[in-house]
């Protein structure tokens, strides 16, 4: 796990430079190491900083700033026929989330310019998969975008990176979310980047109750949990006491014998509280950290560097999901699973039963649909990033390809039943009871983190002590970061 960053151009360049100097603006992802591979070549130092490499005349190159999260990963880039590999992250494999020479071995029939878009097809997990040569650049991203990764152009070069500061280091500033699911082919002729054609379902605006919905979503669920804990001796979940990570946290609980519960906030919030009583009710282990305002404006420089975005709502569940990743390091848990993703899937914001009202069943359809398409942007790769500076690695059970295809055949009236529907999600509700979970939280209404852990309170009452509004605050901040930058 850490950064990739690659490089291709029609032109010569000095591509091996200009990946070491993009691994060097993500040093916070680097902390066992970096390499830059390109043509015959690969040169590895300590860190960023201390990579040498030079070749005025290559066209390609590919870097990775490694950190490691489990003992079993590796190093990389992996020599893979004729070019260079990296993976980002991790793929499906015998139902086993598997990285490095493992995945290099599932991988390594598709690594051409022909098959490398099918990739998409079987391959499941959190990922982007990069494959240098010296005459191209293969990259491709999993197709609900879990892993950040952005592109850039300037001229005919074209670069695709973990973090959009590393394509600032090279001066382009305007930094592309790669799209989920997309293909970049790169090579002496063209670069483009190819969308694979899918036809999204939305499904019906009713149907007849039936029993087999929350079953078959009960199942999924089973099944993505299982994948995403197996061969992980100490497991952490993000943990609210909601529908959500209840779920998450009921079905964990039978897969790993060391789960434990984590749950911040400024001060000993209703959440907090809340939280310990569902733990208590469902029998798991949970840590609390009550976080001051000073915790929060202590933090709020790196989360704000690592996420490249001063927007309030963004910060305050960055500053969440930062935390919670530090608290669970602290009781020896790397991995952490998260209810993220329920919310798009099912219904789950209120904005859907207002549109439901406004504009009808068709354009309630359409919004949870374009909310699952974006959610890799507004969702995903915030929280990712949230936690890169750390041996931190989240797993989203929810933000599966094979939850997205089942979610889009839910009828509407099982994820919002009425403009005036306060709960919404009466699938995944329906599936909670069935899995045991008691009524009073399985029926209980949403609320958003960044209200309910007081972090955005405390970001509004430091902004206010600096005499400014909070989007002025932390553009300023934010600003400041950038202009001092250094490798």
């Amino acid at each position: 796990m850490g950064a990739v960053a690659a490089v291709f151009s029609r032109s010569h360049v000095d591509a091996p430079r200009m990946v070491a100097k993009m691994l060097c603006a993500m040093k916070h992802r680097a902390l066992d190491g970096a390499a830059v591979a390109w043509d015959g070549n690969l040169s590895s130092a300590r860190w960023p900083s201390g990579l040498n490499v030079s070749s005025p005349a290559s066209h390609s190159a590919v870097g990775y700033g490694f950190t490691r999260i489990l003992p079993r990963d590796s190093p990389q880039p992996m020599r893979a026929g004729e070019g260079w590999l990296c993976l980002d992250g991790r793929i499906v494999g015998d139902g086993v989330l598997v990285e490095g020479e493992e995945a290099a071995q599932l991988l390594k029939r598709k690594l051409t310019p022909t098959k490398f878009l099918s990739i998409q097809d079987k391959t499941d997990g959190a990922y982007s998969i990069y494959f240098s040569t010296r005459n191209g650049l293969l990259v491709t991203r999993d197709p609900i975008g879990l892993k950040s990764t952005f592109i850039g152009r300037k001229g005919d070069l074209v670069a695709v990176v973990s973090d959009r500061k590393a394509l600032w280091a090279i001066g382009i500033g305007e930094a592309a979310t790669f799209p989920p699911g997309g293909c970049l082919k790169a090579d002496s002729e063209r670069s483009t980047v190819q969308l694979p054609w899918r036809e999204a379902g939305t499904g019906a605006a009713s149907s007849r109750p039936g029993s087999n919905g929350a079953d078959e979503l009960s199942r999924l669920l089973d099944e993505s949990v299982s994948i995403q804990t197996r061969g992980v001796a100490k497991v952490a979940a993000g943990f609210s006491g909601g529908l959500d990570s209840t779920v998450v946290a009921k079905i964990a609980n039978d897969k790993t014998p060391a789960l434990l519960l984590v749950t911040v906030g400024v001060g000993r919030t209703l959440e907090m509280m809340q939280a310990q009583t569902t733990a208590k009710e469902i029998g798991l282990p949970i840590v609390t950290r009550e976080l001051s305002t000073d915790d929060i404006e202590e933090s709020l420089d790196q989360v704000l560097w690592q996420i490249e975005e001063p927007n309030l709502m963004k910060v305050s569940v960055a500053v969440a999901m930062h935390w919670t990743a530090r608290v669970a390091l602290e009781n020896e848990r790397s991995v952490i699973m998260l209810g993220q993703g329920s919310d798009e899937l099912f219904g789950g914001y209120k904005r859907f039963a207002t549109i439901l009202g406004e504009r009808g069943p068709e354009a309630a359809l359409k919004a949870i649909s374009e909310s699952i398409r974006n959610a890799h942007e507004v969702n995903y790769q915030r929280d990712e990033q949230a936690v890169s500076s750390l041996r931190a690695e989240l797993r989203l059970p929810y933000a599966t390809r094979k939850m997205a295809e089942f979610a889009s055949t839910v009828p509407l009236n099982m994820k919002v039943g009425s403009p005036a529907d306060h709960l919404r999600k009466w699938i995944l509700r329906d599936a909670a009871v069935r899995l045991g979970i008691p009524s009073t939280v399985a029926m209980r209404p949403k609320k958003a983190i960044q209200h309910t852990s007081g972090i955005e309170k405390a970001i509004r009452q430091i902004a206010k002590k600096h005499g400014l509004a909070p989007s002025a605050y932390l553009a300023g901040r934010f600003q400041a970061l950038r202009a001092s930058s250094v490798c």
